[in-house]
């Protein structure tokens, strides 16, 4: 008897759960009318706390599905492109109907000179330093310098540049448009990457600037928001061999080389050679080309045209979600193991003779 009074227990649970789950699908689909029958129905039955309930639930999905989804129009205002992912979002946010100011470190590049013959004056070129203090125009941070090394072997000259454009530039450019952000009530949408969410060997700094940017947005987030400011973060995802992100990476390897010492050439012998010439398959562009991603495009719409936008925005492929959730939750040991074999990068193996070191890394061809 007292498992039949269980069984009749769960048995109207499951069909008042249906009944509510049923009544929250016609209430979603037929709307407002919908629910004011639905309102009607539950007070004709004596059933007013049920109805009301359900009707609070679908009023809420509602107004949170129309407050999620709700765009802007794209009007002319003003954005901030030498190569990489600057100069394809230029492109994009001008064929979106916007006028864009972009930004050039030199108004020769081969970069500026390619947005002009494809769009002439419809993209205003400036000649833009992050670097100086005098020259700071953006309201879309997206100046990056990625040096790929292991720390030990960055200079101060290569730690320090990545730490001035990423992080420092960011800081200049958004602090300069500050007033003006307030007057408009506008937004500050910062590129990040995902090494801000786990950084990985070989890209210790350029992470920790970027990491150090996401850690900045949640706090000015805060600050500005009372003022009507929005902030957000957008993760374009991996497109490296589309950018030339890693254009001067052959210098870099130069920089690093002549810098070492002899005991970092005995210890590290080929194994510095054989890391760089891996790299040297991520070839970048010769000439600037517009990144071949439509969902990059996708996302950066919505980073520019939600009226209530995210705090994250991301575009990712499905390998990088599902390595980026093992990193996020394994365990240090496995998490380690899963980042070396996401990398895949050459093995160190002790060199045979510590005391012979090959100078020359000229057959390295970036």
């Amino acid at each position: 008897m007292l498992n039949g009074n269980k069984m009749g227990t769960f048995s109207k649970a499951l069909l008042t759960s249906f009944e509510i789950i049923n009544e929250l699908y016609t209430a979603l689909g037929a709307g407002l009318l919908g629910m004011i029958v639905l309102l009607k129905h539950g007070f004709d039955s004596h059933q007013s706390i049920k109805t009301l309930s359900v009707v609070g639930l679908t009023t809420a999905s509602w107004i949170f599905i129309t407050r999620q989804t709700e765009k802007l129009k794209a009007s002319k205002k003003e954005s901030s492109c030498d190569s990489g992912l600057g100069f394809s979002l230029a492109q994009h946010a001008t064929d979106m109907g916007f006028t864009v100011i972009a930004g050039f470190l030199s108004l020769d590049s081969k970069g500026s000179k390619e947005i002009r013959s494809l769009y002439g004056s419809n993209i205003i070129q400036i000649q833009l330093d992050v670097t100086s203090t005098s020259t700071l125009h953006a309201i879309i941070n997206n100046a990056a310098v990625m040096v790929f090394g292991e720390f030990e072997w960055l200079t101060e000259k290569l730690i320090q540049e990545q730490v001035e454009v990423n992080l420092l530039g960011t800081f200049r450019f958004s602090n300069a448009f500050c007033p003006l952000l307030r007057q408009h009530k506008g937004r500050i949408i910062t590129i990040t990457s995902h090494c801000s969410q786990a950084t990985l060997p070989g890209l210790s700094v350029y992470g920790a600037t970027k990491a150090a940017l996401t850690a900045w947005s949640d706090g000015i987030r805060v600050e500005l928001k009372k003022y009507g400011v929005s902030v957000l973060t957008f993760i374009p995802g991996s497109f490296t061999i589309q950018s030339n992100i890693m254009g001067k990476q052959l210098q870099n390897v130069q920089e690093m080389h002549d810098n070492f010492t002899t005991e970092q050439h005995n210890f590290y012998s080929d194994y510095f050679k054989r890391y760089n010439v891996y790299l040297s398959f991520i070839t970048p562009p010769t000439v600037p080309k517009k990144i071949e991603d439509s969902n990059i495009y996708n996302v950066f719409e919505c980073t520019l045209l939600d009226k209530y936008p995210k705090v994250v925005y991301k575009n990712e492929q499905l390998r990088y979600a599902f390595y980026h959730l093992l990193f996020k939750f394994s365990p240090w040991c496995l998490r380690d193991y899963f980042v070396t074999h996401f990398m895949q990068m050459p093995e160190y193996t002790p060199p045979i003779d510590a005391t012979v070191y090959d100078d020359d890394i000229d057959d390295i061809d970036l």
